[in-house]
């Protein structure tokens, strides 16, 4: 909720004739949330039917839109971006990312410790949330990681990942040229303001 201000102009020898003068409102922001979950794995021709979201203004229900599309037959990642609109024009928005994953890929468990090989040569923890999808609390390989550096992306076909813009505590991370040698190491470019955009090596320990 945020509180605004409008302020008569002031001109010298005038008086104040503007009835919005020192006239404070309040606005609420709009809530979005997911239906459903907000990261979703299909195996290649599954269908897909997107749950949705509900947007609220106070308790209020208002309506949203919708961007992304999702293709189930097309290997990739997705993202769906859901939208609101309040009265006074202010936005709110939350994302649902869906990762049409091959059979192949699947059925490889990216799991383990990886180290990268150049910098601060800081350890990658790669954990397998469910098959083709997998967390990182080090996308960027530096010394000391944590909940500021964790990230999820998918194994969407062998030897292909894809890491989707996601807010990490308030930071958006994304990741591009994304590709792993499963059992050996992986690689991406980090997206993110406090990351240079070279190649980052990461290597099994």
């Amino acid at each position: 909720m945020v509180i605004l201000s409008a302020s008569a102009l002031l001109l010298s020898g005038c008086e104040k004739d503007d009835e919005t003068a020192n006239v404070s409102f309040i606005t609420t922001y709009p809530v979005v949330s997911l239906v459903g979950e907000q990261w979703e794995v299909l195996q290649v021709g599954e269908a897909f039917t997107d749950p949705g979201a509900e947007a609220f203004e106070g308790e209020t229900a208002i309506e949203y839109t919708t961007s992304g599309t999702v293709d189930p037959n097309v290997p990739g990642v997705y993202v769906l971006t859901y939208t609101a609109v309040n009265q006074d024009g202010f936005s709110g928005s939350i994302r649902r990312y869906v990762g049409v994953v091959t059979p192949e890929a699947a059925a490889i468990d990216l799991s383990g410790q990886y180290k990268r090989n150049a910098g601060a040569l800081g350890v990658s923890t790669v954990t397998q949330i469910e098959p083709g999808l997998f967390e990182t609390d080090n996308i960027g390989g530096v010394a000391a990681p944590g909940p500021s550096t964790t990230v999820r992306f998918f194994h969407y076909d062998v030897g292909q990942l894809g890491v989707p813009p996601q807010d990490v505590q308030g930071s958006e991370f994304a990741a591009v040229d994304a590709t792993v040698i499963p059992g050996v190491s992986y690689t991406w470019s980090v997206i993110n303001s406090g990351y240079g955009a070279a190649p980052r090596t990461f290597v099994k320990l």
